[in-house]
């Protein structure tokens, strides 16, 4: 499992970047099965799948169009999104298909309300 934490750069739905962003993640996994025989002495993995996924934390502006566009998603199940991007920045991205599996409001006393979403790439993650 590769996970890539981003310091700066741009969480982007549709060509539009959501507002607040504080933190996202990409996570890329590739299961793997064991093809050796037993008693050898190491094993021959060859590769069964492979999935990726991004978690997104934002302060959450309840104006924000891109917050409010997955909110409006999420609870109405049209959830399957035809453009996400990670931009780590300017020059470096990723992207792709999606279905966003979450997206959670925290109401905060005495701090900033945070935004939660995360998404599981429905095809290929495209790297430019």
């Amino acid at each position: 499992m590769a996970i890539k934490k981003y310091t700066a750069g741009q969480f982007m739905v549709e060509n539009v970047a959501i507002g607040g962003l504080k933190e996202m993640t990409l996570t890329i996994n590739v299961e793997t099965g064991d093809t050796s025989t037993i008693g050898t002495a190491w094993a021959k993995a060859v590769e069964l799948g492979k999935n990726w996924s991004v978690a997104i934390t934002c302060d959450y502006n309840p104006d924000d169009t891109v917050q409010a566009a997955l909110i409006t998603a999420y609870t109405s199940g049209n959830a399957v999104l035809s453009h996400i991007g990670v931009y780590e920045d300017a020059s470096t991205s990723h992207y792709g298909s999606a279905l966003l599996t979450s997206a959670v409001v925290t109401k905060s006393v005495g701090s900033a309300d945070k935004f939660n979403a995360t998404f599981v790439g429905d095809g290929a993650l495209v790297h430019a």
